[in-house]
């Protein structure tokens, strides 16, 4: 609603105006639309008692009052502008608590924690630490870890506590690669200059300069060589050390060449070697190794490892297996030798290969060498049936089906 004005007329009692009913209904109309805008309609809601200088008015629920600005509403955009302080007054940012303080610019946010007062700044950091001279530079007690440089000074310094000594809080030089060796408190290159080809000595008290060979014509080539059995030190400078053979082994040297030779009669066949035993081996076959030999097998094996599970079920493991498997279906080709090591179980679960299923089943044994009881060895015959079984011959539980294919 606009503002309403009373129409006073153009003179005193002219009947020109506002009737009184008229210009009192104006009046009212004016009130209601300020109490309604600036209270509830029914009370005015702000109250400037006491107001400070720079203090706005803020809503307790119930009416508007003076007070400071103490907390935000809504993100603070300054558009541009800065915020100052004024007569030298510091700014500062204090979260309540443990509260941590984070400066966000993009993806990157750098963060001063409030519970452990670490600064993390996750990229890179820039800053100065060059001072004009040595004694303008943070204290090492105040500033312990404080790295820092003095401008035309070679040497970096850094603030830590040295225990070595006593020394105690101290500002520490460091060695860069322009710096000299002698700069090491216990280095003196100073009292008398190395020459050419001197070496550091320890003289009791520094490091000094001195010569190599310190008035020795000879040194000694070597300290202490350890053998597969024995070992030697040298015990002069004139010390020598000989290089002996041993059985099938000849040793010598020719100018500053030592030639270490085997003189025996090298292996050259398999069956000449130990571990194997090829009797009886003819073109087309294999070798396996049965747990002591490498020995001929007349066609490719596949090796099964059985345990049981109680008086339940076989396990297998092996070739075709992802793990251990209970009572597996097996399936074998014609031609081919597959071995069940059942030497865990030993007679505690004898393993056998039937043409019937059961505990009473016929044994089938065409094809087999060894024993069910330890490893049983089985060649698959061409004519063998298309189903087999494998039982514990002591408990009825433990036992599947063989499916033999060509």
């Amino acid at each position: 609603m606009s503002k309403q004005a009373l129409n006073i007329g153009s003179a005193p009692n002219d009947n020109t105006g506002d009737t009184l009913r008229a210009g009192g209904d104006k009046i009212n109309d004016n009130f209601t639309e300020i109490y309604a805008a600036l209270g509830n309609g029914a009370d005015i809601q702000i109250d400037v008692t006491n107001a400070g200088v720079g203090q706005v008015l803020k809503y307790t629920g119930t009416s508007f009052i003076p007070s400071d600005y103490t907390a935000l509403t809504a993100a603070l955009d300054v558009n541009g502008n800065s915020i100052i302080s004024s007569s030298n007054g510091n700014i500062a940012i204090a979260p309540n608590g443990t509260g941590d303080v984070t400066i966000s610019n993009g993806s990157i946010t750098n963060t001063f924690d409030g519970a452990t007062g670490d600064i993390d700044f996750p990229t890179k950091v820039k800053y100065k630490n060059e001072y004009t001279t040595l004694g303008v530079a943070p204290s090492a007690a105040a500033y312990p870890g404080y790295f820092f440089t003095v401008d035309g000074d070679d040497t970096p310094y850094v603030n830590m506590n040295i225990t070595a000594g006593g020394v105690g809080d101290t500002r520490v030089g460091l060695l860069t690669q322009y710096t000299s060796v002698g700069d090491l408190t216990d280095i003196d290159v100073t009292t008398t200059p190395p020459t050419n080809n001197q070496v550091l000595k320890w003289d009791g008290t520094n490091w000094v300069p001195g010569d190599d060979n310190a008035g020795v014509s000879n040194i000694t080539s070597f300290a202490t060589i350890n053998a597969d059995t024995g070992t030697t030190t040298a015990s002069s400078e004139t010390d020598s050390l000989t290089i002996a053979g041993g059985t099938n082994i000849a040793t010598s040297i020719a100018g500053d060449t030592v030639t270490v030779a085997f003189t025996g009669t090298l292996t050259t066949t398999l069956a000449a070697l130990t571990d194997t035993d090829v009797a009886g081996i003819t073109q087309g076959d294999s070798l396996y190794w049965n747990g002591s030999n490498w020995v001929v097998t007349r066609s490719p094996m596949t090796w099964w490892e059985l345990n049981a599970d109680g008086i339940s079920s076989y396990t297998f493991s092996g070739p075709g297996f992802t793990g251990t498997v209970s009572d597996p279906t097996l399936y074998v080709m014609r031609g081919m030798t597959y071995a069940f090591d059942n030497s865990v179980n030993g007679g505690a679960h004898p393993f056998r290969i039937q043409s019937t299923s059961g505990l009473t089943g016929t044994p089938y044994t065409d094809g087999q060498t060894g024993t069910g009881s330890n490893v049983l060895y089985w060649t698959v015959p061409m004519d063998a049936p298309t189903t087999l079984y494998y039982q514990c011959t002591l408990h009825t539980l433990m036992n599947g089906t063989i499916t033999v294919v060509s």
